[in-house]
């Protein structure tokens, strides 16, 4: 007796005991039934066939495998940590593969270059007037009579075109690697000590050029 309830339409759920039954082929057709299909039943699972298992974790594999791909291992470890968008560290903020900033190290850095460019401004108006502030700074020691020399005015320009030279490069140098966040205050040192080198050069030439004076320097009494 054929069964005359209505069939479920699309998102209802079927009556209890209700099988669906495909249409029959057409007569003197060649479609083969596939096995089960004619009694509205799942086909028999072949005896040799793996059992399935309700947990992917039995098998070692995920159920996962989108965009056609293979299924990854499932091996139960959490997943590795990844960047957050845009390349920056989701934990602190900064750029990825970027070192932190070091707040000691740019505060000391600017407080050694700022040094180093109040000495400098206070000493070139020295440098490039060499034989006057010698004469001055003799007398007032009285170490006795400096005689000005071609040698020592020179020996003060070159003093002071190296000075400039050294201060800008130190700025140049240390905003650069405060820039990638490397270490900087070491070079404004180094830099500051070669400034002060050149101008106890330059003034050890000046004075040792006269020998008058660099004679009054080596015979003067200690008190």
């Amino acid at each position: 007796m054929p069964d005359e309830r209505p069939r479920p339409k699309y998102g209802e759920l079927a009556p209890e005991g209700w099988q669906w039954t495909p249409p029959a082929p057409p007569a003197g057709s060649d479609v083969p039934v596939p096995s089960g299909e004619s009694t509205g039943r799942p086909a028999a699972r072949p005896a040799d066939a793996e059992p399935r298992s309700a947990d992917p974790r039995a098998t070692g594999t995920s159920t996962d495998g989108r965009y056609g791909g293979p299924a990854a291992p499932y091996s139960g470890a959490p997943r590795p940590y990844s960047p957050a968008p845009h390349g920056r560290d989701g934990l602190t903020g900064t750029a990825a593969g970027q070192r932190p900033v070091r707040v000691g190290d740019v505060a000391f850095t600017a407080l050694i270059l700022f040094i180093g460019v109040l000495f400098s401004a206070s000493m070139l108006p020295a440098l490039f007037d060499f034989n006057t502030v010698l004469a001055q700074a003799a007398a007032l020691q009285g170490y006795g009579t400096y005689t000005a020399s071609a040698a020592a005015s020179t020996a003060g320009v070159i003093a002071g075109v190296v000075t400039i030279i050294l201060q800008l490069g130190s700025i140049v140098v240390c905003v650069r690697r405060i820039a990638v966040r490397r270490l900087a205050f070491p070079f404004a040192l180094i830099f500051g000590v070669a400034t002060f080198l050149a101008w106890v050069v330059a003034i050890s030439f000046a004075f040792f050029n006269d020998p008058s004076f660099a004679q009054q320097l080596m015979t003067r009494p200690t008190p």
